[in-house]
């Protein structure tokens, strides 16, 4: 027997060989392919250079802060970090919904971002053991790394389509287009800031195999390469809806025009089979990775929007959607897209409809074998409604607008051929000037965009001292804002997070925190058994938005939602140089300091000012004078507001933890 094992165990040895000298061949193939490619092509290398570390120098300005922007990176973070230390997903979540007792269920996409950052980040560590701080160096610079290649990515697709002049001009665009610069800042660690890679790789290789309506070998095998990159985006984000979209209307429309241009049958049938290929072969892919889902909600998309009736338009104008959850109106990326177009495109925003209402429609008729314009016509259309109907598909909206510009610059030049060198330098500068505007745009939006935690409200210190201070098996009460953060920096339980994968646990901790009733307040916590309450001082000023998932309503003129008035300001102050007093001002209202110290920070049982000439409000300033709250009875009433002004009352919940804003209780 021993001889069977030691031959088998030499076959495995010598299998093991072979391959491994397999892939040494292949990756010096490899290699010779790479030298043989840049051999001529130092140029074209060099603008890629450029325009990567251009886009990476843009967004690595968050690089300066401790932790990510924004809530669901953190979520990203941890669970990537499982693959980093395990290069295993656990089957449930470990740390959020601790009251679940069969454990909350993973998302059904996303394990292709969590598995592919977490080996990059394997192999440039070298496989050393797992360092938390290393990790979160990683994840911020990760997306501004993505966000590098895809502007990288969108110069072989301008080349592709058309020329390097609009290649270059669409990678420059999306280099520094402040919606696309966003989603992949560094620090913005979700699937968001990938997912378009394989989007715009997908479209280079689908341009090389329909640009010639030939088919052959070399057509075959980049309509397969295009269906599996949009396959991988399908896998990655499921904003890879958009291919299937986009797909299906440029097909009949080239078709449409290859026909009225009157182009013999073997080129509309070379590019009917070459689109069956693509298409079939990612519906399919797709599918095997996420299921057969995508198909009922890409048609459901196009048929609650695209026809003009009564109900589509109310859609259009409702925040999320139809209005009828809680999360569709209190959720701010649910407003309308088109009220922050300045601020996310600026100039910029030009290119698309100068792309759609002339340059495409211009060259489509100049030019008698463009078969690619399409794509970019209803890449620009699709996601230019995404973005006016939705503030988060904004983000969306930033790659067609630099692929717009390409099309665009293209177009101009074409057009002005050999015409005076006036009129070619007139387009230049007013392109560059463009380029430039997109510069300041993109700097100026990053640096504005301080990550959440990084505010001076005690959340970082809070979540860095429960990691030190708490057992490693503590769970926490919370609302499901700070979720997220807690699970990954805090590294303990929490009953809800940023997912909202259980209304029951919001609406519970909705009510907790606005009954008027201690003996209600004991019996929700209770029903939890959490090991401590986390609550977070600007909570006070959203009991609109508590009573809508306290009550499950989406009516805030209702009743019970609309009994409480409580507002919060930010209070600043500043100093007279010349008489040395110093005043406060709170939102739009001016105090002396003497005056704003004299307000309490303990809650009071009767109103303390006048608002108006007849509503009777307690107005509170916080103890560490950085707040001023103003509130109805209905609101001074509430479980929140006794805890945070009253908590010498409230003996059953002790006072643990006091920073700033954030307070945990531990319930007697």
């Amino acid at each position: 027997m021993s001889i069977y094992l030691n031959l088998i165990s030499t076959l495995l040895e010598l299998k093991s060989l072979i391959w491994l000298i397999n892939l040494m061949n292949y990756l010096i193939i490899m290699l010779e392919k790479i030298k043989s490619y840049l051999s001529g092509h130092e140029k074209e290398l060099l603008f890629g250079v450029l325009i990567f570390l251009l886009a990476f120098a843009i967004r690595a300005h968050l690089m300066i802060y401790d932790f990510m922007f924004g809530f669901d990176p953190y979520f990203h973070a941890r669970l990537a970090q499982y693959v980093a230390e395990t290069l295993t997903l656990p089957s449930v979540d470990p740390l959020a919904y601790f009251q679940i007792e069969e454990g909350a269920g993973l998302p059904a996409s996303g394990a292709f971002f969590w598995f592919f950052t977490a080996i990059i980040f394997k192999i440039v560590t070298l496989g050393a053991a797992f360092s938390k701080d290393s990790w979160v160096v990683a994840v911020k610079v990760f997306p501004a790394i993505f966000g590098a290649l895809i502007s990288v990515a969108m110069y072989f697709l301008g080349k592709e389509m058309y020329s390097k002049k609009a290649g270059v001009t669409m990678a420059l665009f999306a280099a520094v287009i402040p919606s696309f610069v966003y989603r992949t800042m560094a620090g913005f660690f979700e699937e968001d800031a990938l997912g378009f890679l394989w989007m715009v790789l997908g479209l280079v290789f689908f341009v090389k195999a329909v640009k010639n309506a030939e088919f052959n070998s070399e057509t075959i095998k980049n309509a397969v390469i295009a269906a599996g990159l949009f396959a991988l985006m399908a896998w990655t984000w499921q904003m890879f809806l958009l291919v299937p979209i986009i797909l299906v209307a440029w097909f009949p429309s080239t078709v449409i025009l290859m026909w009225f241009r009157k182009e013999n049958n073997e080129k509309i049938f070379n590019l009917t089979k070459t689109f069956a290929i693509t298409f079939i072969l990612f519906s399919v892919v797709a599918s095997a990775l996420v299921g057969t889902g995508w198909i009922d909600t890409t048609t459901g998309y196009v048929t609650s929007y695209l026809p003009v009736t009564e109900n589509n338009i109310e859609r259009i104008n409702t925040p999320g959607g139809d209005g009828t959850s809680v999360y569709s109106i209190s959720v701010g990326e649910e407003q309308q897209g088109f009220r922050f177009w300045g601020n996310k495109y600026n100039a910029l925003i030009a290119f698309p409809f100068a792309a759609i209402l002339l340059f495409i429609p211009y060259r489509l008729l100049r030019k008698k074998n463009d078969y690619v314009s399409f794509m970019i016509f209803y890449w620009v259309l699709v996601a230019m409604f995404m973005a006016f109907i939705r503030l988060k598909f904004t983000y969306v909206f930033g790659l067609p607008i630099a692929a717009a510009a390409g099309i665009t610059l293209h177009e101009l030049f074409s057009w002005v051929g050999n015409r005076a060198s006036f009129e070619k330098k007139t387009i230049a500068f007013v392109l560059g000037f463009m380029f430039l505007v997109g510069i300041a745009a993109g700097s100026f939006f990053v640096a504005q965009n301080v990550p959440n935690i990084e505010q001076n409200n005690g959340w970082k210190e809070s979540l860095l001292w429960i990691n030190e201070n708490t057992p490693e098996d503590a769970t926490f009460f919370n609302w499901w804002d700070e979720g997220h953060w807690v699970t990954f920096i805090a590294e303990r339980g929490v009953s809800a997070d940023n997912r909202n994968y259980i209304f029951k646990s919001n609406s519970d901790v909705a009510t907790f925190m606005l009954t008027d009733s201690k003996e209600e307040a004991i019996a929700i916590v209770n029903e939890y058994n959490p090991t401590y309450i986390l609550l977070s001082e600007d909570l006070i000023g959203k009991m609109g938005s508590l009573g809508l998932y306290a009550y499950n309503l989406t009516d805030h003129t209702d009743p019970r939602v609309s009994k409480y008035f409580s507002v919060q300001m930010n209070c600043g102050r500043s100093g007279d140089s010349l008489s040395g007093n110093v005043s406060v001002q709170c939102g739009g209202n001016v105090l002396t300091e003497q005056d704003y110290l004299s307000l309490p920070f303990k809650r009071l049982e009767e109103p303390n000012q006048l608002l108006g000439d007849s509503q009777r409000v307690f107005i509170y300033r916080n103890e560490i004078g950085s707040k001023l709250f103003i509130m109805n009875k209905a609101a001074n009433d509430s479980m929140i507001v006794k805890l945070f002004f009253n908590i010498d009352n409230e003996p059953e919940f002790d006072e643990i933890y006091s920073n700033k804003e954030v307070r945990i209780f531990k319930l007697v």
